[in-house]
């Protein structure tokens, strides 16, 4: 009678083997992304570094072609500071309205891949920045308006 739970480990040991085997390497690293991202929650400072810092990744690496976005500010600063998060910020911006306004229509349509994404046009991944720059910027108005703080009007031109 012993024998019999070692007799159906065995039979079904192979089957269980094989559905490990089986699981989808993509579901388990979407799996493996969400829990970073759970567990990374950022602050207040770490939405607005989010947003700029990947305005100045699209305009360094899709607009001017670079490896890497140029160092314009010190995290271990401006994630502490307000002033130092407002003047990184302001140049994020500043760097990122001159790449746009310089680059020419074949640097807009050059395909760009960034953040491990297919190649896309340099100028959907600008229109896809300031998309993601809308979403996570409105992931704070909650937080804004639950500590008695008014978010800034969202202007549209309509």
């Amino acid at each position: 009678m012993r024998s019999l739970p070692f007799v159906l480990f065995l039979t079904l040991a192979p089957s269980l083997a094989l559905a490990q085997a089986a699981v989808n390497p993509d579901l388990l690293a979407d799996w493996q992304r969400n829990r970073t991202t759970v567990l990374g929650v950022r602050t207040f400072a770490g939405q607005f570094d989010h947003i700029v810092s990947t305005n100045l990744d699209v305009a360094a690496v899709a607009l001017r072609g670079l490896k890497a976005a140029p160092a314009l500010g010190d995290s271990a600063k401006y994630l502490h500071n307000k002033a130092a998060l407002q003047k990184y910020a302001a140049a994020t911006y500043d760097y990122f309205l001159s790449a746009l306004q310089q680059a020419t229509p074949t640097q807009l349509r050059r395909p760009v891949a960034i953040y491990g994404q297919p190649p896309q046009a340099a100028s959907r991944l600008v229109q896809l920045s300031v998309e993601h720059s809308v979403w996570t910027l409105g992931q704070t108005v909650p937080y804004l308006r639950l500590n008695g703080v008014t978010p800034p009007e969202y202007k549209m031109p309509f």
